[in-house]
C-alpha cells in the first residue's frame, strides 16, 4: 500500500500559519507489478500538478495582500502629520503587520522603501515608523534603511535616518552615525549631538553594568 500526501501552505495572508500535510491517494498494489507502479506515477503527477496549482494561487494571493498592504501605508504615510513618540495609523498598519507576520512585513516595508526612494514624504514616514519600534524588532532591514536613507540627497531623509539611530540607541547606531559625513552645519551640529550624547548613555550602561 502506498499512501501520498502534500503539503498544503498558509492561505490567510502574511498570517503565521503552519503547513499542514493531505492525504491525497492511496494505491494498493502487488509488489513489484508494473500496473501498480504505472497508477503510482500517475497519480504522484497529479498531485505534483495540484501542489503547482496551489503553489500559484498562494503567490497570486501573496501578491494581492502586499499590494493592498502598500495602498493602505502609502495614503496614511503621504496624508499623516508624524511626530516622534506618537503613534500614528501608520504605526498601527505596521504594528499590527509585524503580529502577523514580521519576516514578510518587514520585507515589504524594505521594498517599499526602495520602490519609493525619490520619494521624500514616504521615506520619511516609514523612518518614523521604523524608529518607534525597538532595533532588535526592525533589524536587520530597518538599519539597512537608515543607512540607506543616510545617502539620499534630502537633508530631511538623512535627518530622519540619523534620528532612527538615536532612537534605537544601540551600540551599532553609534558605530554607523561616527562615519556620517554632513555637508550641512545644522544637520552635522545635530550630527555630533548625537553621537556625544549616544557615547554618553552607552558608557553609562557599561558602568551600571
Amino acid at each position: 500500500m502506498v499512501e501520498l500526501y502534500k503539503i498544503t501552505t498558509a492561505q490567510s495572508g502574511i498570517a503565521n500559519d503552519a503547513p499542514t500535510t493531505r492525504k491525497v491517494a492511496v494505491v494498493q498494489r502487488g509488489e513489484g507489478t508494473e500496473e501498480g507502479v504505472r497508477i503510482a506515477g500517475e497519480i504522484l503527477d497529479i498531485a505534483a500538478s495540484d501542489i503547482s496549482l496551489e503553489n500559484s494561487l498562494n503567490r497570486q494571493r501573496m501578491d494581492r495582500f502586499r499590494a493592498e498592504f502598500f495602498a493602505k501605508l502609502l495614503k496614511l504615510l503621504r496624508e499623516q502629520d508624524f511626530e516622534y513618540g506618537v503613534d500614528t495609523p501608520a504605526d498601527e498598519l505596521v504594528r499590527k503587520s509585524f503580529s502577523e507576520n514580521i519576516s514578510i512585513a518587514k520585507e515589504w516595508l524594505n521594498q517599499l522603501f526602495v520602490e519609493n526612494y525619490d520619494d521624500q514624504t514616504v521615506l520619511m514616514g516609514i523612518l518614523r515608523v521604523l524608529s518607534h519600534f525597538e532595533y532588535q524588532e526592525v533589524a536587520p532591514q530597518g538599519p539597512t534603511m537608515a543607512l540607506a536613507a543616510l545617502s539620499n540627497v534630502s537633508a530631511e531623509v538623512r535627518e530622519c535616518g540619523i534620528r532612527a539611530f538615536e532612537n534605537w540607541s544601540t551600540l551599532e547606531s553609534l558605530e554607523v552615525l561616527k562615519n556620517v559625513k554632513c555637508e550641512e552645519e545644522w544637520l552635522n551640529d545635530y550630527l555630533q549631538q548625537v553621537i556625544a550624547e549616544l557615547k554618553e548613555e552607552l558608557e553609562k550602561h557599561v558602568i551600571v553594568g
